[in-house]
């Protein structure tokens, strides 16, 4: 007789009541580690939607439920396949329906957990893991050591100078830490090193090592180190590649068992999708409708219930399936699609909301450096694996007080921001009245105030600008009449003396289009201009992945994919074209500048130079 388990009910004002199994409450969402989440907020809205006050702990209950819905889908799609005998799609419930189990709870598991490693600040801070020093084990010390050794004898070995300091800087590198190594230790799966791996979101890097490192070892959630790879794939989307599209002759000559190994990890791969794709996830999903309900938001309605009911294993051809949807989610996936680009365009990609970010960004860099300095021997950075423990980070140093934080959330940098390391960023992040003001408020307004031509004559100057010593373009660059004029020339005279003319030409241009713009500014009586520069927005209906997505109609032997049969999924491509807001600090009373009089003239002035 089958045991019914116990279950906790949640009160969720998008989903009604959440089930959860009570073990899962009690062993994971009731620890410090989950309930930290509570402290996390979930987007960087609230300066432009106030009550958008929302948390990373309720949008993974969310997640988790959705979760529960798409792998029950799936579920029945196996089962109809096997029961009608689906060529390919028959046999897997019979090859792999124990395992199948096994791995729908672990994909369960990875829907609560997706984002237990977030940083604070929504997606703002997440960047700093990518340079966090950590003094957790990343690599077993039998490893190390023999790496260490061989590396050593083959500097010893080497005569060439410069082979030996290579060779000594691969030593350096193997023993320095990295999200990415930390996470391949805990998987014992390579792929975490590999270039792909990067292509994955830090936060959801560092959720996988939280999760693993907390609860990985716990044998009713992990058996081998297979299902913790499997566990990690499925947050970070990386799916198994020998079975993406897997050619007809390479299948053929595969052994019988190495086929049903393919089939598994493809199979695998549809749950992977389910919470991690680029068309739609139970992730996306979840924060799309939690997103516009908690912000007041009047965005379309995304019936979710019909859009993951809707969810089938197809085939696209002879010997390959994948997640697919039935004929009657369309107009669902639509709707679904258009809410994320939504979203995306018109809050995301808000000048407010990303002068928000910033601020917060450069006032953490501040923190970083200044903790660098008054604690140099610290063992691990503010954004580390660390700071998310219970033991946490402490910090010492003489003729400075103790810093210890744990379980980093949104006050622990709100309190730095206003009690230890103040800035000038910090300050105008908390007092709105000293903010900048943007020239241009959206995409829009950028495109009519500038056809196509002007927008490149006015990018190109931007990007000028915004161009760095190194040659490279930053995404960010403030100017002000004090500073700015005098940094350029020192620049220019380092590259004189580099004898690079190139790179003098380019900085005496910089300071030419500098020097218009502040001219034009004392002109409008504003000053503290500020750079930031963003991708133009490109509809998620352009891409391909959602254009080939695999529809199911029941009855036809077709395979048709969504482009075939919707004619309403069209976007045109915008190409690489960048958008750059212009900040300002207004004169006295806060009086905003003639945007069309300052933007004529500021193409006027560029032109000319």
């Amino acid at each position: 007789m089958e045991t019914i388990e116990k279950t906790k009910k949640f009160r969720d004002p998008i989903y009604g009541y959440i089930e959860i199994e009570e073990n899962i409450v009690h062993d994971i969402i009731d620890t410090a580690t989950f309930q930290r989440l509570r402290n996390v907020r979930q987007t960087s809205y609230a300066p432009l939607y106030p009550s958008s006050l929302h948390n990373r702990f309720v949008h993974s209950l969310g997640v988790y439920y959705l979760g529960g819905l798409a792998s029950d889908a799936i579920e029945r799609s196996l089962k109809f396949n096997a029961e009608k005998g689906k060529k390919v799609l028959g046999n897997l419930q019979d090859l792999f329906e124990d395992d199948f189990f096994r791995y729908k709870g672990l994909f369960k598991l990875a829907c609560l957990l997706h984002d237990v490693g977030h940083a604070p600040f929504s997606h703002t801070g997440e960047n700093f893991y990518l340079s966090s020093k950590s003094q957790a084990t990343f690599i077993s010390q039998e490893v190390l050591k023999r790496k260490q050794e061989e590396m050593k004898a083959k500097i010893k070995r080497e005569p060439d100078i410069e082979k030996k300091k290579r060779i000594s800087k691969e030593l350096e590198e193997t023993e320095k830490y990295s999200i990415y190594k930390h996470l391949t230790y805990l998987t014992a799966d390579p792929v975490f090193e590999k270039p792909s791996a990067q292509d994955a979101a830090a936060h959801e890097i560092m959720s996988c090592i939280v999760a693993l490192e907390t609860f990985g070892q716990d044998e009713r959630y992990f058996k081998n180190d297979g299902e913790r790879s499997f566990f990690a794939r499925c947050i970070t989307g990386l799916q198994y590649e020998e079975a993406i599209e897997v050619k007809k002759e390479k299948y053929l000559n595969l052994k019988r068992e190495q086929q049903n190994s393919v089939y598994q990890k493809m199979l695998l791969n549809c749950l992977i999708q389910l919470l991690h794709s680029s068309v739609i996830d139970v992730d996306r999903l979840d924060y799309i409708i939690r997103d516009a309900s908690t912000m007041g938001y009047q965005s379309v309605s995304v019936d979710y219930r019909r859009l993951l009911s809707g969810l089938e294993v197809v085939l696209t051809d002879d010997f390959n399936f994948t997640v697919g949807f039935h004929k009657n989610a369309i107009s669902v996936i639509e709707n679904a699609v258009y809410a994320h680009d939504n979203e995306k365009k018109w809050i995301q990609s808000h000048p407010a909301i990303i002068y928000d970010s910033f601020l917060v960004q450069q006032a953490i860099i501040y923190i970083e450096n200044q903790i660098r300095k008054d604690y140099p021997k610290a063992v691990a950075t503010l954004f580390s694996y660390d700071s998310l423990t219970d033991e946490g980070i402490r910090m010492t140093a003489a003729k400075r007080n103790d810093i210890h934080i744990r379980y980093l959330g949104d006050a622990d940098i709100i309190y730095l921001m206003k009690n230890v390391y103040s800035s000038p960023y910090a300050e105008e992040y908390f007092n709105r009245n000293t903010r900048r003001l943007p020239v241009w408020k959206s995409e829009t307004e950028f495109r009519n105030l500038f056809n196509k031509d002007e927008r490149e004559t006015l990018i190109n100057a931007f990007e000028i600008i915004m161009t760095n010593i190194s040659g490279c373009i930053d995404d960010s660059f403030e100017i002000t009449e004090d500073e700015t004029p005098g940094n350029i020339c020192n620049d220019i005279e380092s590259s004189k003396q580099a004898d690079i003319p190139a790179r003098v030409e380019a900085f005496q241009k910089k300071l030419e289009y500098v020097e218009s713009l502040l001219a034009l500014c004392d002109k409008y009586g504003i000053k503290n201009v500020m750079l930031l520069s963003k991708a133009f927005f490109k509809s998620n209906f352009s891409k391909t992945t959602v254009n080939k997505l695999p529809i199911l109609f029941p009855d036809s032997d077709r395979r048709s994919k969504l482009e075939d049969v919707s004619s309403t999924l069209k976007s045109e491509q915008t190409g690489n074209e960048k958008l750059i807001y212009l900040f300002y600090r207004p004169a006295k009373n806060r009086e905003k500048i003639n945007v069309s009089e300052f933007s004529k003239e500021l193409l006027e002035r560029f032109r000319k130079n």
